[in-house]
C-alpha cells in the first residue's frame, strides 16, 4: 500500500508569508496570485514573458483524482478525441470504455474525479485537484490561481482512493495507461517504502517511450528532519534502470528561504532537483454537500514534496512546448542545468538536494535560446608556437584563440598575445566575472611571462595579473571552477616546466585565495590541472598530474589544498607527463558527478583513459593511431547537448592538426583539421559554454 497523505502531505494550515513581488515581470490577474509566493521564487513571472502555455503537452497526474469540472481546471483537462463519451463502446480500442478524460483505476470507471466514498478525508479528495492546479490552473483569467502552465492537457488518472491510499497494481496500470495513450509527462506526488519490480518495469516502459516521470521524494513529520533516502529508499523516486538509467526525476522540497524544508527527504542518489514545497494555495475539490470545508474552489495552505513535484512537471511541459523536437534527455538536461545553486543556505545538505532549486525562467530561456544552436563550442590554439619558414601558416595562427561550432565552423577568433613563445597559449573557460556569461582565461606557455588574462568571448580584455614571480618563464597551466563553494568560479593555476609545483587559486582580479604544493617541491617538470566535482558532493575538486619527467601520479585535492585521494593512471615507469580534463560524461545517468579523463603528454601511444575519483578505470580508447607518440591535448564538454560531455582531443606536435570529438564510449563523433594539413606544431583544445 502507498500511504500517501501521511508521508507526502503536511495538511496543517500555515500562514502565508508577505510577498514582495517584482514589478518588472509579467503579473497575471488571477484573484489569489499573491497567495502563490513560490511562483515568484522560481521566476515563473519572468518565464511567462516568453511562454505561459503548453497546449500540445499531455501531463498525466496519477493521484487521488481530479475534479475535472473545476472552473479553473475544466478548460485544461485532457480530452481523448478518439473516444465518444457515454456510448459504452471502446471506440479507440485501447481497452478502456468511455475514457474521455482519463480513468479511475480504483473504481474501474471512466470518471477520474474524487468520489467522496466511505472513509474519505479532506487531504484525499483534494490532493489530486491541488496538484492539477499547481501544474495547470488557467492563468490570467481574473479568477482563482495561476498554474505553472496556463494551458495544457491534464490527463486525470485516479490510482489512490479518497483517503490517499492506493494499491500497487492500480499505480502500475495508471502508468501504463499514460504511457500508451500519449502522455508526455507523468506526475507522481506520492511515495512508499516497498520496492516493486512490477512498478519498476512500468517505469522502464515509460522511459523507453520517452515519457518523463517526476516523483516526490517524500516527507517525514517526525523530529528527524526528513529521511535520508540513500539509506532508506522511498519509491517511486528511487527507481533506476538496470544500466543506471534515471527512470524518475526525484524532487525534494525547499522553504521560503531556499533551505531544505524541515520535512523533506534528502539524498545524493534519488533526488535530482529541489523546488519550493511549503505554504501552497491552489485549487481544491468543491462539494458543499460533503461539509462546510468543501464549499470553496480554492484553498490552502499545504506543504510537502507533493507540492514541489508539480512545479517541476509544469516547467518540463513548457520546455517541451518551446521546442517539441527535444528528446527526453535533452529536456531533463535543460531542467537540471538551469537550476539555482542553494548550497550556501544548505551547508549540511550539499549534494543531497539535487543539482539545485528549480528556476523556471532559466529553463525556458535555455530551451528557447541555447538549444536552438550548439551552445558548446571548441577552443583551439597552436600547441607549440615556434615556427619556421617551412610552415608559414604557423605564424598566422600564433597566439590566436579560435572559437568553433562543431565540427569546424569558425565562430570567433582573436589575438590573445602579440609575443612569440616556444610553447603556445594555455587556456580555460568559465564565468569568472559573475555576469552569467563564460569568459576565456588565457596564460602564456613555456618561455613566456606568468601572465594570466581574462577575455570575454569577443576578445575584449577584462583583467590580467601575474600568477607567479615575474622572472619565471615556466608558463602557466589554467583551470576554472568554484572550488571553495562561494558560488563564484575561481582561476586555478599551475606552473609549467622549470618551476616548483605550486598550485594557486585566484579570483578573476588576481587576488590570491589559496596555494599549495601538488608534489614534492624539488619536482620541476610542470603540473597539469583540471577542476570538477568528481566526488559528487556538490563542491569542485582540483585534480593534478605531473608534467614531463614525473610519474603518472594523479592527485585529487579539496579547494583548501587538502589531499583527497591519489592513484596511478599509466604504468608507474611512464615519465612523459599526463594531460587531463574533467567533465560529466555520464550525465544522463549520474548527473552530480564528473569523471577524470587523461592522455599522455608525450612519449606513449595516444591512449585516452576515463577514471572515477577512486581510480577505477571506466573506459579507454586510442585517440589516434597507436604509433603516434607525440601527445594528446584534452578537453571535455557537452558539444552536442545530449546531457553528457564529449571528449575533445588535439594531436600533439609532430602530427597533423587533427581534432577529434569522442563519445564517452570512445566513438568518433567529429573529426577535422584545425589548420592546414602541413601544420605540425600540435593543437591545444578547449571547450566553452556560450550563449547563442
Amino acid at each position: 500500500m502507498f500511504k500517501k497523505i501521511s508521508q507526502i502531505l503536511i495538511a496543517v494550515l500555515l500562514l502565508a508569508l508577505p510577498l514582495q513581488m517584482a514589478g518588472a515581470s509579467f503579473i497575471p490577474n488571477d484573484t489569489y496570485y499573491y497567495n502563490q509566493w513560490y511562483l515568484e521564487r522560481i521566476k515563473a513571472n519572468e518565464a511567462w514573458e516568453k511562454i505561459n502555455s503548453s497546449p500540445n503537452i499531455v501531463i498525466a497526474i496519477i493521484d487521488s483524482g481530479i475534479q475535472i469540472i473545476h472552473p479553473d481546471l475544466a478548460g485544461n483537462i485532457y480530452i481523448n478525441k478518439d473516444e465518444i463519451a457515454g456510448n459504452g463502446i471502446d471506440d479507440d480500442h485501447n481497452g478502456f470504455i468511455d475514457d474521455v478524460n482519463g480513468w479511475d483505476f480504483v473504481a474501474n470507471v471512466p470518471d477520474p474525479s474524487p468520489k467522496f466514498s466511505a472513509g474519505f478525508n479532506n487531504s484525499g479528495v483534494s490532493h489530486g485537484t491541488m496538484v492539477a492546479g499547481i501544474i495547470g490552473a488557467a492563468g490570467n483569467n481574473n479568477r482563482g490561481v495561476a498554474g505553472v502552465t496556463w494551458k495544457s492537457e491534464i490527463m486525470a488518472l485516479k490510482a489512490l482512493d479518497d483517503s490517499g491510499n492506493g494499491r500497487m497494481s492500480d499505480v502500475i496500470r495508471a502508468i501504463d495507461y499514460a504511457t500508451n495513450n500519449g502522455a508526455d509527462i507523468i506526475n507522481l506526488s506520492f511515495t512508499g517504502s516497498s520496492y516493486s519490480e512490477g512498478l519498476k518495469e512500468a517505469l522502464e516502459r515509460a522511459y523507453r517511450a520517452e515519457v518523463i516521470v517526476v516523483a516526490a521524494a517524500g516527507n517525514d513529520q517526525s523530529e528527524n528532519h526528513g529521511v535520508n533516502i540513500d539509506k532508506t529508499p522511498l519509491y517511486p523516486a528511487c527507481y533506476d534502470g538496470d544500466n543506471g538509467e534515471n527512470l524518475v526525476i526525484g524532487v525534494a522540497a525547499t522553504d521560503t528561504m531556499d533551505q531544505k524544508a524541515i520535512f523533506s527527504s534528502y539524498g545524493s542518489s534519488c533526488i535530482d532537483i529541489s523546488a519550493p514545497g511549503v505554504s501552497f494555495f491552489s485549487t481544491v475539490t468543491y462539494n458543499p454537500f460533503a461539509g462546510e470545508e468543501y464549499n470553496q474552489y480554492f484553498g490552502g495552505y499545504w506543504s510537502g514534496t507533493s507540492m514541489a513535484t508539480p512545479l517541476v512537471s509544469g516547467t518540463l511541459a513548457l520546455i517541451k512546448e518551446v521546442n517539441p523536437n527535444l528528446t527526453r534527455d535533452e529536456i531533463t538536461n535543460i531542467l537540471l542545468r538551469s537550476t539555482d545553486n542553494i548550497n550556501n543556505v544548505n551547508p549540511n545538505y550539499i549534494g543531497q538536494l539535487g543539482v539545485g532549486r528549480l528556476n523556471m525562467s532559466g529553463a525556458v530561456n535555455w530551451a528557447e535560446e541555447k538549444l536552438n544552436d550548439h551552445s558548446g563550442r571548441l577552443l583551439l590554439s597552436p600547441y607549440w608556437a615556434s615556427y619556421s619558414a617551412k610552415f608559414r601558416n604557423t605564424e598566422e595562427h600564433q597566439n590566436k584563440i579560435q572559437i568553433l561550432s562543431p565540427p569546424s565552423n569558425l565562430f570567433k577568433e582573436f589575438l590573445a598575445d602579440n609575443n612569440k613563445y616556444k610553447e603556445g597559449l594555455k587556456f580555460g573557460s568559465g564565468d569568472v566575472t559573475g555576469n552569467s556569461v563564460s569568459d576565456i582565461i588565457v596564460a602564456n606557455g613555456f618561455s613566456g611571462q606568468p601572465l594570466v588574462r581574462v577575455f570575454d568571448v569577443k576578445g575584449k580584455l577584462q583583467s590580467q595579473f601575474m600568477a607567479y614571480d615575474l622572472k619565471s618563464k615556466a608558463g602557466v597551466n589554467i583551470a576554472v571552477g568554484d572550488v571553495d563553494g562561494d558560488l563564484k568560479n575561481e582561476i586555478i593555476t599551475a606552473p609549467g616546466f622549470g618551476a616548483e609545483p605550486l598550485v594557486k587559486i585566484f579570483d578573476y582580479k588576481g587576488k590570491l585565495k589559496k596555494q599549495f604544493l601538488a608534489y614534492d617541491q624539488k619536482f620541476k617538470g610542470g603540473v597539469n590541472v583540471a577542476v570538477g566535482d568528481v566526488s559528487g558532493d556538490g563542491l569542485a575538486e582540483i585534480i593534478t598530474t605531473p608534467g614531463s619527467g614525473g610519474g603518472p601520479h594523479l592527485r585529487i585535492w579539496s579547494g583548501q589544498g587538502k589531499l583527497q585521494s591519489q592513484f596511478m593512471v599509466y604504468d608507474q615507469n611512464f615519465k612523459g607527463g599526463v594531460n587531463l580534463a574533467v567533465a560529466n560524461i555520464d550525465g544522463r545517468f549520474e548527473r552530480n558527478k564528473s569523471e577524470i579523463i587523461v592522455a599522455p603528454q608525450e612519449g606513449s601511444s595516444p591512449l585516452v583513459k576515463i577514471f572515477d575519483n577512486y581510480g577505477r578505470l571506466k573506459k579507454q580508447f586510442m585517440a589516434y593511431d597507436n604509433k603516434f607518440k607525440n601527445g594528446v591535448s584534452l578537453a571535455a564538454g557537452d558539444v552536442n547537448n545530449d546531457g553528457s560531455a564529449e571528449i575533445i582531443t588535439g594531436a600533439g606536435p609532430g602530427g597533423a592538426p587533427h581534432v577529434r570529438v569522442f563519445s564517452s564510449a570512445g566513438e568518433i563523433l567529429e573529426s577535422f583539421y584545425a589548420y592546414a594539413d602541413t601544420f605540425n606544431k600540435g593543437v591545444s583544445v578547449g571547450f566553452i559554454l556560450m550563449d547563442n
